[in-house]
């Protein structure tokens, strides 16, 4: 089978290759904090959320006619006001997690090439920015071909980390319970989670149709489910409590400098898939919602990271954290809305759609609006 010229495989690759991304490497350290068992119990519990979030948008974007991102859609359903609104807090999260990604991209390259000045990490940062610019601007037919060759090396490179990392492991690293971080693993595995709203309009694209997209969706979310839960357990069993924010660089110095170099290029690999792909949804958004020449879009797309990442903003486990937790989690309520509110309009009378029950819709607004409290709470205390 030609994999790379496959309707559904490309789109199973374009929505794991929108989710699997530099959050991974903020996993380890968050289940790290908590314990192992809080984290796979989080992990569990927002995957199966996140999946019922996703069928809800897919129901939404399978039966509205038009061509339009998440505020085109929010608007047909709650008013042009919720769409604008929908379209600030999806740009405002898209930002914060490319600012996440320049700083993951610096310090990777940073152990790639064995420097360690903040000047250098900084140079590499805008060196990712740069490349994914120029890769971006090639649209999502020309990235989600290049995706599946992406994730192949991708999963083939996380295998040998959870090997290596297994070599080094000890079980009593996994045992510990710490019920009081469980809104840090909250936010940092929220985050991880999120890239799949972007990336289902641009699966129906590949798929050309609507039938197959549920299907295509779920298959996605296993592979995340099961690829997140592998790799924090390697990480954390071999590194414990000593895990960093960004996974490597403590498994380094028990593990030498093959798996520095090869474990770098990994994170290079998974950055730029990941920023790419978030990228070109973004510019998606400002073109099909906002009607911006494309240029504009493109510039719009990447100006303001640029200037949060020369601003000083390092932080990666408190901005990813937040942007899981507040944004992401608000967008996700807004789809939920959207989504009852076309139940209610008697789409589905007309449609074949998942009808999901009504509960599926409390649970995961009610989790996300508690999360959302609890984290502004936290972060303005």
């Amino acid at each position: 089978m030609d994999f790379a010229n496959n309707r559904f495989v490309r789109a199973v690759g374009t929505m794991i290759g929108s989710i699997v991304g530099v959050g991974i490497f903020g996993l380890p350290f968050a289940f790290a904090q908590a314990g192992y068992g809080v984290g796979l119990l989080a992990l569990l519990v927002l995957g199966g959320l996140n999946a019922l979030l996703l069928l809800m948008y897919t129901d939404i974007v399978a039966h509205t006619p038009g061509h339009h991102r998440l505020a085109g859609y929010v608007s047909a359903y709650l008013g042009k006001g919720w769409g604008r609104f929908g379209l600030i807090a999806l740009a405002v999260g898209v930002w914060g997690s490319l600012t996440a990604y320049l700083m993951a991209g610096g310090r990777f390259l940073s152990l790639l090439f064995g420097t360690t000045s903040s000047g250098s990490e900084t140079a590499f940062g805008l060196f990712v920015l740069s490349t994914v610019a120029v890769i971006s601007y090639g649209g999502m037919k020309v990235a989600s071909r290049a995706e599946v060759a992406i994730l192949t090396v991708l999963l083939f490179l996380l295998a040998f980390i959870a090997i290596s990392a297994s070599s080094v492991a000890h079980p009593a690293n996994l045992m510990p319970s710490h019920w009081n971080k469980l809104l840090l693993v909250y936010g940092v595995v929220y985050f991880a989670l999120n890239g799949g709203v972007a990336a289902i309009p641009e699966m129906k694209e590949i798929l050309g149709s609507n039938r197959r997209l549920p299907h295509a969706v779920m298959v996605g979310m296993g592979w995340v489910m099961g690829i997140y839960a592998v790799f924090t357990l390697a990480v954390v069993s071999a590194t414990g409590t000593g895990t960093s924010a960004f996974a490597l660089d403590a498994l380094v110095p028990l593990l030498g400098g093959t798996f520095e170099a090869i474990g770098s290029a990994l994170a290079v690999v998974s950055v730029l898939s990941i920023f790419t792909l978030a990228s070109i949804a973004l510019r998606h958004a400002f073109q099909f919602d906002l009607g911006l020449h494309k240029n504009a879009a493109w510039a719009l797309t990447f100006v303001p990271p640029a200037i949060l990442y020369l601003a000083g903003l390092r932080s990666f486990i408190g901005l990813i954290g937040f942007v899981g937790s507040v944004l992401a989690a608000g967008v996700g309520i807004l789809i939920v809305a959207a989504y009852e509110s076309m139940r209610s309009s008697g789409v589905c009378r007309d449609h074949v759609c998942i009808e999901l029950p009504r509960i599926c819709s409390f649970a995961v607004a009610g989790v996300y609006l508690i999360g959302m409290i609890l984290t502004v709470a936290h972060y303005f205390a």
